[in-house]
């Protein structure tokens, strides 16, 4: 029986904005601020995605990115596609979008959120997608840099910014140095998260008692530790895996599409919700992630919907909006059950 992968009901808790960015909307924001494609790169191979096993290659194309989106109507275009194209064309009915304000300098932090929040709306009003944005803090940059940037959430607070992240290189920045960032998040009543895709299964408990996360970005490592992984189980903590992304990197697995982690994962049976990260830089998109288990471990449509059961449980809503969200589930599942029973 054929499962209908891009009509399944998702969730999305891990997804990067200037990650999600479409290689023609790079092209023609490029042309429009008059900076040079790299390398006399066109739309059609901007994103090398064998080349992006090198974090730092990677790195280094996402920062191109940010570069040549500029004004609020970018971001109000890059949103509205992020949200559309690679969202609800997919069965995404709600998003947490990671948004880095250190990838686009120069750009004044209100402009940034002037134009994602035009974004949304209008994603929103066409399609029924909700959506959040989730300040993403560079954990390249100093600690110093971090605590202002929360300060200046905290200061020009919008009720569409409902916690913040780390991210960028993990080895260039251990999550204990950002305590204070997270302190003064968790005292305005942020909700808190972080990439751990590389480092070791403490990296994990640093992340739930230091910097007081409650969910957990990547995380494959968790299962290293049995007792660590026992811990975040009765817990109930969540974590955002990205299978393709993960697979390029070589974090969830060995590089052989067999996804060993996060199968470890689901059987030991933590609270593990599916995204797509960065998808076009990775060449994915949300159906793509959940097809790509269905096929390396024989996840059925029940397994599938079990990710999106857990986001829901890990969303960054209110109990009323997450009712809501699970009513929309269901009314979305009534053709899908039609065919998969």
């Amino acid at each position: 029986m054929t499962i209908p992968f891009r009509e399944l009901p998702k969730v999305s808790l891990h997804c990067h904005l200037t990650g999600s960015v479409l290689p023609e909307t790079v092209a023609a924001l490029a042309r429009k601020h008059g900076v040079p494609m790299p390398g006399g790169r066109t739309a059609a191979d901007l994103y090398d995605i064998d080349s992006h096993v090198d974090l730092d290659e990677f790195l280094r194309v996402y920062d191109m990115v940010g570069q040549v989106v500029r004004d609020a109507d970018d971001f109000h275009r890059i949103t509205y596609e992020s949200l559309t194209t690679l969202g609800s064309e997919h069965g995404v009915l709600h998003r947490e979008i990671f948004v880095s304000p250190p990838a686009h300098p120069g750009v004044d932090y209100r402009t940034l959120l002037d134009g994602i929040r035009a974004g949304m709306r209008e994603a929103e009003q066409d399609t029924g997608i909700g959506s959040r944005i989730i300040i993403a803090v560079n954990r390249e940059d100093t600690p110093a840099a971090a605590v202002d940037l929360v300060r200046t959430v905290i200061e020009q607070r919008c009720d569409e910014v409902v916690g913040i992240g780390l991210d960028y290189a993990e080895v260039q920045g251990p999550p204990q140095l950002f305590h204070e960032a997270y302190r003064i998040a968790g005292r305005a009543g942020l909700n808190r998260t972080a990439h751990s895709e590389s480092g070791p299964p403490p990296n994990i408990e640093i992340l739930l008692d230091v910097l007081g996360c409650t969910r957990v970005d990547h995380g494959y490592h968790v299962v290293d530790s049995p007792r660590i992984t026992d811990r975040c189980r009765e817990e109930g903590i969540v974590f955002t895996c990205t299978p393709v992304s993960s697979d390029i990197g070589r974090y969830s697995g060995n590089g052989n599409g067999e996804h060993e982690k996060i199968a470890a994962m689901v059987e030991a049976g933590l609270r593990v919700t599916i995204d797509s990260d960065d998808p076009p830089m990775f060449g994915t998109d949300p159906t793509n992630d959940f097809e790509v288990l269905h096929k390396a471990l024989g996840y059925d449509a029940d397994q599938l919907l079990t990710f999106t059961v857990n986001a829901i449980a890990g969303a960054w809503l209110d109990e009323s909006d997450k009712s809501a969200l699970r009513g929309r589930v269901r009314k979305h599942l009534t053709p899908v059950r039609a065919t998969v029973g």
